[in-house]
């Protein structure tokens, strides 16, 4: 099980094992040591930026003559500040698969029907177990886009390591009397529940509803009967308000000509010549597998694996394979950031033909008073392209929809100062909006974009020519969408695009042993 950095702020470490400062936690089961951490290069007034950099502690002890196995669970993170104390931030460090040994290692006295793979004593951790993996938090830079942190860790002296059974097999550290660590920092962001119930996830932040996310139909399961669902999506979308900013289907549309628009989804209209847009002739996507489901302080993130089969028969061969990665933050009090990674293969030695086509991949309905014809809501561009006549079919780093998405609640500041698209007097409203960002390392970046005044856009990757995808190099997207407050020009919808194309450098400090 593998996935690839989804955060795109680099991050500056300078490595200085030191004792830990008299703040810090004092127990006798752990040998405490600390990290220094910068971060550069981020944009002038950045706030709430997702941060990941991959560490290694395992090298890291090995580099400074520290023998030993760092306990996970104690990381610690500090930012800190000229003159002012060291404030404790959330942090989520996602660690790498640790090995499964042949053998089944137990402690004496250790009974054989155990639920875990084997316990070792600290000073008895084999060499094959390695402590590393990403480190994520919420960036906040104090001084001109830098931010500088200390963290804090445990090295495990009294008690056992317990390796879990299910992935990622890492290490769990117990001290003498049999207790785990305790988890710093409280999963705010979840997924519920682990397995799909009715063939969907619930994505939560503190219990309260952010999304669902609808597997689609299952691949191994195709019959000759025309699925009721014929891909995955998210549906219903949730704003930093609680207040769902998309919608299923298209407004006054007594056929179901556009039924094909499921809230949030991923489509294609032309691969190897089969259309995966329309609902009443297209192929369908079809769950094959969840690869992750991770839950967190700083986000969520789930690993979704589909096939794309060109036709009903139980027999048929996928044409495409997809794996789509879902990272879901903690939001912040006006936005809320969602990350999304595809990857698109053939599903066998042939290659993919994508053809050229306005539709696909990822695409966006937004709620019917938020379109331009119902709510008098509007369609910016990076560019500062207004609305379909002006934004519909031209390249821009980012789009974005927004409009009255529910009545202005006492105190509420949310509607956009009165201009030609909003209401005035006691017609005041909140507005939303939804954003989305093309990465800068996308092939073909920026992209053209399909938008329309009813009230959907999406990123139009072929919109002027096909594209092979070869069977050793397989096709990689990157997008965020930005869920907001206000419209994109109070929505500091630019500002969040300028942190998400953030690219500092990177650089390594010098590691010295604590004393």
């Amino acid at each position: 099980m593998s996935y690839r950095r989804p955060l795109l702020a680099s991050v500056t470490l300078c490595l200085a094992l030191v004792p830990l400062s008299p703040a810090a936690p004092d127990t006798p089961t752990h040998d405490w040591l600390s990290l220094a951490i910068e971060v550069r290069g981020l944009p002038e007034d950045a706030r709430n930026v997702p941060v990941s950099t991959f560490i290694d502690l395992s090298q890291t002890l090995r580099e400074a003559g520290i023998e030993g196995t760092v306990d996970a669970k104690s990381l610690r993170l500090f930012q800190l500040s000229s003159g002012a104390a060291a404030s404790e931030v959330p942090v989520q460090f996602s660690p790498l698969p640790q090995p499964r040994l042949k053998e089944r290692p137990l402690l004496p006295g250790t009974p054989s029907a155990i639920s875990y793979l084997g316990e070792y004593r600290p000073e008895g951790v084999p060499k094959e177990f390695r402590v590393a993996g990403w480190l994520g938090w919420m960036a906040d830079p104090l001084v001109r886009g830098v931010c500088r942190y200390r963290l804090d860790f445990g090295v495990l002296r009294q008690g056992s390591f317990l390796q879990v059974p299910f992935p990622p097999q890492n290490l769990q550290a117990f001290d003498a009397a049999g207790r785990t660590t305790p988890v710093r920092w409280f999963p705010r962001v979840q997924i519920r529940p682990q397995y799909p119930l009715d063939s969907r996830l619930e994505i939560l932040e503190d219990r309260q509803l952010v999304t669902r996310y609808h597997v689609g139909p299952r691949a191994g399961a195709v019959s000759l009967s025309e699925p009721a669902i014929r891909r995955p999506f998210l549906y219903p979308v949730n704003g930093p308000d609680g207040i769902g900013l998309t919608e299923f289907g298209k407004p006054h549309d007594p056929t179901g000509s556009h039924a094909h628009h499921y809230s949030l989804w991923i489509a294609h209209n032309s691969v190897n010549g089969q259309d995966f847009w329309s609902e009443r002739k297209g192929g369908f996507i079809g769950h094959d597998s969840l690869e992750l489901l991770e839950d967190g302080p700083v986000f969520c993130r789930l690993i979704h694996k589909t096939r794309w089969i060109a036709a009903l028969a139980p027999d048929i061969k996928p044409a495409m394979v997809d794996k789509r990665t879902w990272t879901f933050y903690r939001g912040a009090p006006d936005d809320r950031l969602v990350d999304v990674e595809l990857e698109f293969a053939p599903a066998g030695p042939e290659p993919v033909m994508l053809g050229q086509t306005n539709f696909g991949f990822l695409a966006v309905r937004v709620a019917q008073s938020m379109t331009v014809f119902d709510g008098g809501g509007e369609i910016v561009n990076s560019a500062g392209d207004r609305n379909e006549r002006e934004a519909h079919q031209k390249q821009a780093t980012w789009i974005d929809q927004s409009g009255p998405c529910g009545p202005a609640a006492p105190g509420w500041e949310g509607a956009p100062e009165p201009g030609p698209n909003t209401a005035e007097g006691g017609g005041a409203t909140r507005w939303g909006g939804v954003a989305i960002f093309d990465h800068p390392d996308n092939p073909r970046h920026p992209t053209y974009w399909h938008c329309r005044n009813d009230g959907w856009a999406g990123a139009a990757f072929n919109l002027k020519e096909s594209y092979r995808i070869e069977p050793d190099r397989p096709l990689r997207l990157q997008y965020r969408l930005c869920l907001h407050r206000h419209d994109a020009v109070r929505g500091n919808v630019a500002q969040r695009y300028a942190e998400y194309a953030a690219k500092p450098q990177v650089r390594l400090g010098p590691v010295s042993p604590g004393k």
